[in-house]
This record gives C-alpha cells, structure tokens and sequence, in this order.
C-alpha cells in the first residue's frame, strides 16, 4: 500500500528513467493500452508474450497510481463460477512466479483464506463454491466452526456455522506485483510512458483508429482501455457506454497485536461484510459495507493516489463486528485509516472485451476491488481474444456488451453502486435482484402486470414479472426450494395444460430494411433466411472462429424486410453486431424493441383463447408452426407469429405499445373461463429447461460452436454468400466437437441444481451443468449439460436416459440420469399440435 510516488523507481526498476512526459511519444502503435495499473501492465504483457508486436501503454501519472496502488492485494484461486475460476487461478500461479521472473520482491504470502459462514444459506453458498473450486482443481475444504480457532487463533468461533478453507490463497505487495508485471512488459518490447493522458479515442468508420494525448494524436490498429474509475468518460469521447462509476473503498490498519504472524490466513466474514489479513505485525481490516458511498468522477483528484478524508463513523458497524469477532482488536486501536476510488458495476462483474459500439476498441474494466485477483487472467484472456478473434474462455458474465445503454447513466449508476459495493460480500442467491436502481425501464404492461401481482425482477436494467402473487424475491431467495416454488408450478402447469400469458416485451426486437436487407441478414446468420414471406427461422449469430454470439428468430416480413428477435440481455451486442454489417449497405437497421410489446400466449389452450378475441382462423392451415401473420386482435392488429420457447403450441403477439394493455386486458378476460394465468420469467425457464432448449449465454456463448452446441441443424455451409464464422466452422468436423451437449434430470425429486456442478459417472467427474432448473410436469431438476467425447460416448446413451451418471450438489453425488435427447417431447410434437 506504499505510494510509489518516486520517479527514480523507474531507473531500478526499468533499468534506465523512463522518457519525461511526451519525450519520445510515438506518433503511430500497432495496440495503444490506456492506463498502467496491474490489468493495463497485465494486458500489454500478455500481448507481447502472444507475439503483437508494436504495443505502447500510455499512463496519465505515474504507473499503479489510479487504483491499483491502495488495494490490499489480497490474491485467490477459486471464485463464484467455473470461467471466472479459471481467470484467478492463473493469476495466483502467475504470481507464484512473478518474484522470479522480475527479480522484483512483491511480498506474496500463501498463507491461505478462510471464509466464515453465520447463517445456514451462507453455509450452502459456501458448499455449492467449494464443488466449484474442487473441480477446478483448486484445494477447498469445508470446516466445522471449532476449526476457525485452530485456523485463526485470534478469532472468536461464536456465531460461525462453518468455514471454506482455502489453503494456497494469499496476499502481496499489489503496488510492487503491478511494477513487476510492467517491467517484464518493458522487457518484451512494450513501449510505457508515463504522464501522458489520453484525452479522447479517434474513430473513423465505426473503427477506433487511435488516441488524443495533450501531447499530441497517435493513430493505433485498435486501444485498449484499462483506466480503471476513469475509463467510462474516456470511452464516451468514442460514443461507447460503460456502465461503471466510483465509490469509496476503505480499510484501516490496527495497532501492533500479538499473535498478528504472516501465517494467518485471509479472513473473510461475509456476513459481516469485512475481511482481515496480517500487515507487518498488524491487521489490516477492509470493507464492502451494504450502504457503498458513490463518488462522482469529477469529485475525484485526477493527479494519482486519491484519498477521502477517514470517516469513523461510517465504517464504525463494520469495526464493531470486527471487533466482536477478533477482540484484540479493540484494544490495540489503529494506526491507519485509508480510504480511496474504486470503480463498480451494475451486477458487480467486470466490463471486458471489444465493445459494441465501435471496432478495435477494447476495455478491461470495472473490477470491482478485484484488480489484483483478476488482472493475470484479464490480460492473458484478452490477448487471446485479440489474436484469435473472439473469446477463448466463457466470457458471457463479463463482457462488457451485457448492458443496457442507458445503465451507464450517472443518475442511475450513483443509486445502484450504493449497493454495488456490499454485493461483493452479500448473499450471492441464485435470482437474485438488485433493490436499487430500479423501476426505470418497463415494459408498456408493466402497470399492470402489477395489478395482477407481478413479483418483479430486472435483467440488464429492465424490469420483468418473475412469478404472480405469493412472496417477494427476497422472501423466496434459497440454495433449496425457493419460496416462490409453489406458485412457480402452478405457472408452469397452466403453459403445459392450459394457457399462460408472459409479458416477453424485454426481447430484443431489431427491424432489417431496404435493397440490401436479405445480404445482410443472411451475412448474419448460420441459417439459410431466403424463406418466403412470413417464415421463422431459428438460428445463430458467429464469430469470426465459428463461436455462438447470438441466438434468436429471424422472421421475413416482405421481400426487404425482417424481424430479428434476440435475447433481452443481447440487446447492445445484436444491435451492435447488425449495425457493422450494414456499414456501406443499402439497409436500415432500426431498434423496435420499445415500439412493439410482446405477448406469449402459451400452452395447448392458446389458439382456442385467440378465437376469442380475434376473428381471424386461428387453425393449423391458417398459420402453421413457425410462420407469422398480421392480425386482428381485441381492438386492433398485431403481428402474430408462431413459435414457442416452452415446448406447447403457442403464439408471440408483437402489438405496438399503445395497444399492448387493450390487448393483454382482452386475452385476460376472455381466458377465464380457460383457466388463464399469468406466468413469469421463472416458469419461462423451468418449461425451457424441461423441453432442453439452450439458453444464450449458460448453455451457450463465443467459446461454443454449433456442433458442439447440439445446434448443427442451424448451419447451411453452403448457403450462397456464406456467414460470419462460415469457413472457421467449415473447418471444423461436425462429428468430433470439443464436447457434446446433453440433458440431464436427478433422481432425487428434492434435490435442486444451480449451474456449474460436476456430472459424475463412477465417481469421476465427465463434465458440467450448464444450466438447470426445476422440471415441474417431470418432477424433478432438469438440466443441460456439456461432456467430454472421450469419457462420454453420447450415441450409446438410451433415447429416453441412461441411469449410472451423478451430479454433485453440495457435496453430495445425486444419482441422475443423462439423456442425447430432451425429457420432455423431445420430437416437438406438441409445439405442431
């Protein structure tokens, strides 16, 4: 945590000063990093080790001094899911060799981490992480309460239930370990400079084309910003969103205490939302308190090592459990009170990768005081997707194209990282809903949907009904049977026995137009769209290396005109993505998704509902499946289009907005006597899961190609014009993917699956959860899985399940049974019916 204000450190440390600032400055770089904190220093490294030459990282101060300086550089191996694992075990072992790659003493201490659980969900939270960890191939050990005395003998055990024990985690010097990583950059050929800011990205065409400095313009092939709290105002001046802002982040330092030895592992009482490790004979104490205090950039000294003045009496509940927990100390009192910027987001995950909105420019921000676990892996990650293309790693959590554009408003970023900050430390639920920030974007039903008891939940700003009536999401949040189980079943009964209405309005909704629009799409998408007009076709968005971007309908509306329908939470990438191709074409892309509202009518009721409030023929002649049609519906006309995401015949109606609650009032009335419910986001799920449709982004996402998606049926090589991703998956035998997709259901009908666990055969693990949830018509938890072709030969698995296969559940081996084919109609018979 020193300051490392010296400039003569760099004639040490680099061997010879650094050049003044703008001494020297390069008038062009193949790969400008902006910002020379550890995950700049990081990425420009990496870079260097993947063979891109010509890199320049430019640092408006002195190298560490935006955040990376005041971290307590606390290091881990294992975090809350497989992919973002395997990001921080590469760092811990990076690190385990930094020392002597740099000849530079960063002070790594493997003294372990000790994670304490007061509340029974925490204990469950704490197991379901552990399976993670194990089939990582990260030592984990869940203890009993008497071992944290043995473990932290300066520690009170009262109160604890259990502890997650992590043996080979640590803490360094974070000041020194980014130093270290930037002087083996300078030694492969990586160009720094610092005082040098960067004022403003260049942009031509939709490409990033280089960087303003105050000394001067210098064109680059791409940049990459790593500004850290500073970087969302920097990628403004390109017209990229980065929902990122600054709060408070403090911890303070005791007094010398007695037994305070270096061994002491990493302490993490979650549940009182701090963490304690030794410091020179001392402990040092950090917060992530429930109520964060935002920081507006411009509040924020713009001159390296910004500080905020001590406040006692906010940190003041966060020193009394502390102190109830550790009673030294209390008595010892502290010598240190440290507070100082760090930058968050919205759910808490870091912004990584190319953005949207402009080509070639890249960002590794938003760590979310995670810096120094992640900033290895973010720069070897990134390099990869640089040089390949496209992730190499399931980067969905994190990509920075995830959000909303107008989550990065300041308004609405200052309200949400009030709870930001504490997320890191709170109860990480499956579903679970922010509380700040919200009721800002709705659907035109959203009024009401609440009168009809609406329990709301909200996917990249956006409000959606999750289920009707009965308890809040925080009432029904649990590792087991949630609170909301019951009336979740019933939603999902009336979709597979009835009908249901779902308000899918969030979908994101793009209309293609004009001479070129038919090349455009079809330059879009794996699937031959050359249809006649009104035909659905399900399909694919790739990569330039044949992974999955996107998935979603694509529906001919005339000759020139389609409808592309994708994921809410994809809304920024599909937008992104189709306003590249139609660069320099003779086609309109235009967002819809606010014009149009969308209403499911679902279930095997559902064309006998529509001929009550339409006079259109609603037989299977009139409007097969996966066709759509104009029609007329309750006191207007809609677009109907037949298609279904639960399994059941059902129907998407697309109303413009101001006729979307006439409409929806109509289905609701006249499905009374029908048995009508209203259904949400959480039924959607569990009816989706049952009939093994993939979700974007868990089951699927750009390190997955079709093949191995299950998903080959969207493919036609040899359409005309090709497809993005075209010759890369061309390249690849359908018949040998990297793993084989299948469906997995437990035996035990009280057993629940989250994502991410371990399927067993004979004890030894073949692959992993993708998603799961539970199977209401099978009774049971259903979920997809991937597995390795060579310890799983898919063709030889029974067509309705083989039995021998296990999932892992918090430690325990739940017999299951895996199928190639879904549970649940696996011909799509009653999607025709």
């Amino acid at each position: 945590m020193d300051r490392l204000v010296d400039r003569s450190l760099s004639a040490s440390v680099f061997a010879a000063d650094l050049p003044a600032a703008g001494e020297g400055l390069p008038t062009r770089a193949g790969t400008i990093v902006v910002g020379g904190g550890i995950v700049g220093a990081s990425i420009a490294l990496h870079l260097a080790e993947a063979g891109v030459d010509d890199v320049l990282l430019l640092e408006r101060g002195v190298l560490t001094n935006g955040t990376t300086w005041h971290a307590a550089g606390l290091v881990a191996g294992a975090r809350g899911s497989r992919a973002l694992t395997g990001l921080s075990s590469y760092g811990l072992a990076f690190y385990g060799e930094l020392e002597a790659r740099s000849g530079l003493d960063v002070s790594l201490t493997r003294s372990g981490s000790l994670s304490i659980a007061r509340q029974p969900g925490r204990v469950d939270e704490l197991a379901y992480a552990r399976d993670v960890a194990v089939r990582s191939g990260i030592e984990a050990t869940l203890v009993e309460a008497d071992a944290v005395a043995r473990l932290w003998p300066l520690a009170s055990p009262e109160g604890v239930l259990a502890a997650l024990h992590f043996p080979h985690d640590g803490y360094l010097n974070p000041g020194w370990a980014a130093l270290a990583i930037a002087k083996l950059a300078h030694e492969a050929g990586v160009v720094l400079r610092e005082g040098v800011e960067v004022t403003a990205i260049t942009t031509e065409n939709g490409r990033a084309t280089g960087v303003v400095t105050a000394h001067g313009t210098i064109a680059a092939d791409r940049v990459i910003i790593a500004g850290g709290l500073w970087s969302r105002d920097l990628a403004r001046t390109a017209g990229v969103s980065l929902p990122l802002y600054a709060a408070e982040h403090v911890h303070v330092r005791s007094n010398a205490i007695d037994g305070a030895a270096p061994t002491l592992p990493v302490l993490r009482d979650v549940d009182h939302s701090y963490y304690i490790r030794p410091e020179a004979g001392r402990l040092l104490v950090g917060a992530f308190e429930p109520q964060g205090i935002p920081r507006a950039v411009e509040t924020i000294a713009a001159d390296g090592f910004a500080t905020f003045p001590d406040d006692w009496e906010h940190f003041a509940p966060v020193r009394t459990a502390a102190e109830r927990a550790v009673p030294a100390l209390g008595p010892a009192g502290y010598d240190r009170f440290l507070t100082a910027p760090e930058s968050f987001t919205p759910d808490t995950a870091f912004l990584l990768g190319e953005t949207a909105e402009v080509e070639n420019l890249f960002v590794a921000t938003g760590l979310n005081s995670q810096g120094i676990i992640y900033g290895p892996g973010i720069g070897r990650e990134l390099a990869r997707w640089i040089v390949a293309g496209s992730p190499q790693f399931d980067s969905a959590s994190v990509d920075v194209r995830r959000f909303s554009r107008h989550q990065s408003n300041r308004r609405y970023l200052h309200a949400r990282t009030v709870e930001s900050l504490g997320r890191l430390y709170a109860m990480h639920w499956p579903g679970y809903q922010s509380q700040t920030a919200r009721d800002v974007r709705r659907t035109p039903l959203h009024a009401r949907l609440a009168e009809l008891g609406a329990r709301f939940g909200e996917v990249n700003g956006g409000e959606r009904a999750l289920w009707y009536g009965g308890p809040t999401p925080q009432e029904s949040y649990s590792y087991r049977r949630p609170g909301s189980f019951d009336r979740i079943a019933a939603e999902h009964r009336a979709a597979r026995e009835g009908v249901a209405l779902f308000d899918l309005s969030p979908f994101t909704k793009v209309e293609i137009a004009g001479p070129d629009a038919l090349a455009l799409v079809q330059r879009a998408v794996t699937s031959d769209v050359d249809t006649s007009v009104g035909q659905a076709v399900y399909t694919l968005f790739l990569n330039s290396t044949g992974g999955i971007e996107l998935d979603g309908t694509v529906t001919r509306l005339a000759a020139d005109r389609f409808l592309v329908v994708t994921p809410s939470f994809s809304h920024h990438a599909t937008l992104g993505l189709l306003r590249r191709l139609a660069r320099g074409t003779a086609a309109v892309v235009t967002d819809v998704t606010a014009m149009y509202a969308t209403i499911g009518v679902m279930g095997p009721l559902s064309r006998e509902l529509l001929r009550r409030v339409s006079p259109e023929d609603w037989s299977d002649e009139a409007q097969p499946y996966q066709t759509g049609r104009e029609v007329e519906l309750a006191d207007g006309f809609a677009y109907s289009l037949r298609i279904s995401f639960v399994g059941e015949l059902g129907y998407e109606l697309y109303p413009t907005a101001d006729l979307a609650v006439n409409v929806l009032d109509a289905l609701w009335e006249a499905g009374q006597e029908l048995g009508v419910r209203m259904a949400g986001y959480q039924a959607l799920d569990t009816l989706r899961s049952e009939k093994g449709y993939r979700h974007l982004g868990h089951d699927i996402g750009p390190s997955d190609d079709p093949y191995a998606a299950g998903l080959g049926f969207t493919v036609a090589l040899d359409k005309p014009g090709g497809f993005a991703g075209r010759d890369a998956l061309a390249a690849r035998d359908p018949r040998s993917p990297k793993h084989r997709t299948v469906f997995v259901a437990l035996d035990d009908p009280e057993a629940m699956l989250v994502h991410d666990e371990a399927l067993l055969r004979d004890g030894v693990e073949v692959g992993r959860l993708t998603s799961g949830a539970y199977g209401h018509t099978l009774g049971r938890s259903v979920g997809i899985a991937i597995v390795d072709p060579a310890l799983v030969d898919v063709a030889t698995l029974l067509p309705d399940g083989s039995p021998g296969f296990a999932v892992e559940c918090r430690g325990i081996a739940v017999p299951a049974t895996v199928s190639r084919r879904p549970f649940y109609d696996p011909r799509g018979e009653r999607l025709r019916g």
